[in-house]
């Protein structure tokens, strides 16, 4: 059986990073991520992007050597992704965020709204409604990450995850501060826009959760 020189170049630079002698051809390129990540440990295998061109897409993990467009002597090129991150732990972070916000405003805690108004509880049944549609929404989230959805990625850049809670958090504050205010006043058209407002959400609800299900 014949083996492959593998040869890691910087796909900035052109800097020969890494060489391998004897590969399998039947290693994948997950694999040689893993041999490389010996060489320079403070690369792990999901902070790698492998390509075949300085400019290319990065390879698939489950790719294989052999074939792969490579002589016997194969080249390819690294660059660094930047610290990875989890995806089951983003989303975990993304949806608790807001279901912890916003409870944080539906009790009334202390330094949200005038002193007088902590721990107090609204007198309209619409604000304690918003409030289970709300957390239902965000504790269905969190179980589907949790027992549902399958991540083609394992990893995203860390960078993002700030970005993504900027979104979900603040979003959530904003809301909830206006929902759970101590002045809130119900909707315009009362108790018929609430009813329309709740079928849209359970409607929405069922068909998200029949789509999981048909998907998962």
């Amino acid at each position: 059986m014949k083996h492959y020189e593998v040869e890691i170049l910087d796909a900035k630079t052109k800097d020969k990073l890494c060489f391998l002698d004897k590969v399998e051809p039947n290693a994948t390129i997950g694999e040689i991520k893993s041999m490389f990540h010996k060489s320079h440990p403070q690369w792990y295998p999901a902070r790698q992007s492998i390509r075949l061109d300085p400019k290319g897409k990065s390879l698939k993990d489950e790719d294989v050597l052999q074939h792969l467009p490579v002589g016997t002597t194969a080249t390819f090129y690294f660059r660094d992704l930047g610290a990875q991150i989890s995806w089951v732990t983003v989303f975990l972070t993304e949806y608790t965020g807001p279901l912890v916000i916003y409870l944080m405003f539906y009790f009334r805690v202390p330094f949200i709204y005038a002193s007088k108004y902590d721990f107090t509880t609204s007198k309209h049944w619409v604000v304690h409604l918003a409030c289970m549609c709300h957390s239902f929404h965000y504790v269905k989230r969190l179980l589907e990450t949790l027992f549902v959805h399958r991540f083609s990625h394992g990893t995203m850049p860390l960078r993002n995850i700030f970005k993504n809670c900027t979104y979900y958090w603040g979003f959530a504050a904003w809301m909830a501060y206006y929902i759970n205010h101590p002045l809130y006043t119900p909707p315009i058209y009362g108790e018929q826009q609430i009813r329309l407002a709740l079928i849209i959400f359970l409607v929405k609800i069922f068909l998200v959760v029949l789509w999981t299900l048909k998907n998962s």
